[in-house]
């Protein structure tokens, strides 16, 4: 069994215009001790789905349908005091930035230990303070560290702080949102072996959210790629690398630098995403696809589902299945 099923998700906003959902039927999976990663561009739903998944969802945000299960418990059902058991202890969150997560009046050495003394019982504040250095130690931080205030420290120490916060229960599994947003190229190499090395120490999942297509193919296992609130394809990073099957994800690919590789010219990705209030019937990556079918205008992409991953595309349909979604359209 999977450490998280996440199966057709649906995640709606209100707004002025009208309702619509900024998550539109995800599905995936993350196995333990796997870092899954969950890439696309701004707005495309992927801090929504992570959002969702740990129930920090705001305002206007909904659930709306679909299943979130974490070792088989549907965690959409459980009261706000029943997932409590399951925040921090077995998921936690890094949002993008370390200054969301830290209070900024609070020395860094008091919000750890109100971490630790707020979801484990019978500890003394001693012991708390004991396993505040301890996580510092991890993150490989001075222990005087835990004597500053969130703004004395630089913007790496900061999310390192925030990293040995989200580890102080031991979760199974972390979710990751853009933790090296705003970091510079040394820095942001720093944190991603830092991740690495403790998930390999510990065993924990991580779910990886950035719009940094090239970062995650580097520390990823599998990779999620979304598209205007939908899933696009879902591979092992080796596939991926091999050659990507949606052309977004190519698109994607394509708009990169590559560091090693022959210079080749960068190819944006034409036109704007679709608006999700009155969002295009079938493909919603037609407008902008260079091989798009007449059936993309009328049908939603089947999930072409595979050895090497999962593809929603026209291109990868069966004939048959091909034929009978026209047919649908017409």
């Amino acid at each position: 069994m999977s450490l998280l099923e996440v199966r057709d998700l649906q995640i709606e906003y209100a707004s002025a215009r009208g309702p619509f959902k900024a998550v539109d039927g995800v599905s995936f999976s993350i196995e333990r001790g796997e870092i899954f990663g969950l890439a696309g561009e701004s707005g495309c739903g992927k801090s929504t789905t992570a959002y969702g998944i740990a129930r920090l969802l705001r305002g206007a945000a909904r659930i709306v349908g679909g299943s979130v299960r974490m070792d088989g418990v549907e965690l959409t059902k459980l009261s706000d005091a029943q997932f409590d058991a399951y925040r921090w202890a077995r998921i936690s969150i890094v949002l993008q930035s370390a200054m969301n997560n830290l209070n900024p009046v609070m020395k860094i050495k008091e919000q750890l230990i109100d971490a630790i003394l707020a979801h484990r019982t019978g500890i003394s504040r001693a012991d708390a303070l004991r396993q505040a250095g301890e996580l510092m130690e991890l993150a490989d931080l001075p222990k005087d560290r835990l004597e500053r205030f969130p703004h004395e420290l630089s913007g790496g120490m900061r999310q390192r702080v925030v990293i040995a916060m989200a580890l102080a229960l031991r979760p199974e599994l972390i979710i990751m949102d853009e933790p090296t947003t705003a970091l510079d190229v040394i820095t942001q190499k720093g944190i991603i072996d830092k991740i690495v090395e403790l998930k390999r120490t510990f065993g924990f999942s991580v779910l990886f959210i950035t719009h940094d297509l090239p970062l995650m193919l580097e520390i990823c296992d599998r990779v999620g790629v979304m598209y205007a609130g939908r899933m696009a394809e879902i591979a092992a990073r080796e596939r991926m690398l091999a050659g990507a099957r949606h052309p977004y994800t190519q698109g994607l690919l394509r708009s990169f630098p590559s560091l090693t590789g022959p210079r080749v010219r960068l190819e944006g990705i034409p036109g704007s995403t679709p608006d999700l209030v009155a969002p295009p019937s079938g493909c919603r990556f037609r407008d902008r696809c260079p091989h798009a079918l007449p059936v993309c205008g009328s049908v939603q992409p089947p999930v072409q589902a595979g050895e090497d991953g999962v593809v929603s595309c026209h291109l990868y349909a069966k004939e048959d299945a091909l034929d009978e979604a026209a047919a649908a359209g017409s």
